[in-house]
């Protein structure tokens, strides 16, 4: 039986225990972080915690929706059970009608639904191989940026604070008026950072030039065998020096013929997919649960999507 919790009702170890019992184990879904991402988080439950799926949700002009906060790239139905269609339908039919509107981003255990909902596109790839290996899947335009940038006289340092990322992407492509980030979602970010941060899971490098000004930087989560391209920034007064080349040519680097795979989190932009499938990695897709619960609430659901923070 799938059971709706409310955010009190939830027993943390029982949750995490699953989550983390699951092929597609991440710390997306684990109970702390989601705490800190969406505090009344709610969720289904299925047979005592055999099967979990996360319910984050927020309120507008009175319709409560079911969303994936910000920061985290997939949630879903988490067991050590198949996850098949039979169960996803089933907790999908579960989620309580209250909720007019759900998108949310699935995991990769679980199947596409049966429903008219989009995917996304991600890139993945496996560093287990010597650096010189990675380097030759590189496209050739890479290459040339790469060797640009370390032409350039570009510094990598390990030593950078995240609010400083943070202003890099605000002052830059953080102006574009399709990305919805509110103040409150950037300090969201500096508390998830300090949470990775203490717990060793957060490594983030920066590029700079001679003056020790800082061009780019960008956050990696660990995340089991998995390293999250988390969240990044560059002065496009300098894009020139291509410094975010020259960032993730460092990663390769500190990184090559390590048993873990770099995920670069999909982006619906096309250039930014465009950077992150120059590296060579695999592309694939990410399936998202889309659902309109009740028939006036579509209109809405646009209006949302238009001015979603």
């Amino acid at each position: 039986m799938i059971e709706f919790l409310q955010h009190c009702e939830i027993d943390r170890e029982r949750w995490d225990g699953c989550v983390r019992s699951s092929s597609a184990a991440t710390i997306f879904a684990e109970y702390d972080l989601l705490t800190l991402s969406c505090p009344q988080w709610s969720a289904l439950v299925e047979d005592n915690y055999a099967a979990v799926m996360p319910l984050p949700w927020r309120e507008k002009a009175g319709v409560k929706y079911i969303y994936n906060p910000f920061f985290h790239s997939r949630l879903g139905v988490f067991s050590s059970l198949e996850v098949d269609t039979e169960r996803l339908d089933a907790f999908v039919r579960s989620i309580p009608r209250s909720f007019a509107l759900v998108e949310l981003n699935l995991n990769e255990s679980n199947p596409a639904p049966d429903l008219s909902s989009p995917v996304q596109i991600s890139h993945q790839i496996s560093l287990d191989s010597p650096y010189d290996t990675l380097y030759q899947g590189f496209s050739t335009n890479h290459k040339r940026n790469i060797k640009s940038a370390r032409a350039s006289g570009l510094h990598g340092c390990d030593s950078v604070a995240m609010p400083d990322i943070i202003r890099l992407f605000r002052e830059n492509r953080g102006r574009d008026t399709r990305i919805k980030m509110r103040d409150a979602d950037y300090a969201l970010f500096v508390q998830l950072a300090d949470y990775a941060a203490q717990r060793g899971l957060l490594e983030v490098l920066g590029a700079r030039d001679d003056e020790g000004h800082l061009l780019a930087g960008a956050a990696f989560l660990a995340d089991g065998s998995r390293r999250w391209f988390w969240f990044s920034g560059r002065d496009e007064q300098f894009a020139d020096r291509k410094a975010m080349f020259f960032i993730m040519d460092e990663y390769f680097r500190k990184h090559a013929h390590q048993p873990v795979v770099l995920d670069f989190n999909g982006s619906k932009n096309p250039n930014v997919a465009r950077f992150y499938a120059g590296f060579g990695g695999e592309k694939y897709t990410i399936p998202t649960l889309h659902v309109v619960r009740w028939k006036w609430a579509k209109g809405v659901f646009k209006l949302y999507k238009k001015i979603k923070k």
